[in-house]
């Protein structure tokens, strides 16, 4: 099974996969939560365009939102409980379906988000906010 590993990506800061997403493509993000009560973010960009948005958010409310942002637009979002506390460490999964995505945390379905744009244009993840992330691994399910 192909694996690569990106160690310690600073947030903010962003890189290029190294591996063309491909249906059965999993990211697996694993990180803690700083423990200040700040918001993080996790985008897969296609270019000027965010693919995916994975938004931990607890300011007014404590929740995820999932969306895309298509020719500077930001899409319906899908909201959900933050299952994320400040201080923790979590495994975020992204696994890459052919008509969405599907997105757990620490095992737990979050939510499966339908492609808005296509998954294979993904180049390049964008991290941001308050998280200190250990790794991001690219494998095949």
């Amino acid at each position: 099974m192909m694996s690569q590993r990106i160690n310690q990506p600073a947030s903010p800061g962003s890189f290029a996969i190294p591996m063309a997403l491909t249906h059965g493509t999993e990211i697996t993000f694993n990180g803690t939560v700083h423990s200040s009560k700040k918001d993080f973010t996790i985008n897969l960009l296609a270019g000027s365009n965010t693919a995916l948005q994975v938004d931990f958010r607890w300011k007014n409310d404590k929740i995820v939102v999932l969306n895309a942002k298509i020719d500077n637009v930001w899409g319906n979002e899908l909201r959900h409980d933050n299952p994320l506390h400040h201080g923790q460490t979590f495994e975020l999964n992204v696994r890459v379906y052919p008509t969405y995505y599907h997105v757990t945390v620490n095992g737990v379905l979050l939510g499966d988000f339908p492609h808005r744009v296509a998954y294979q244009s993904v180049n390049a993840i964008f991290l941001d906010g308050h998280v200190n992330m250990h790794f991001v691994n690219f494998t095949r399910f």
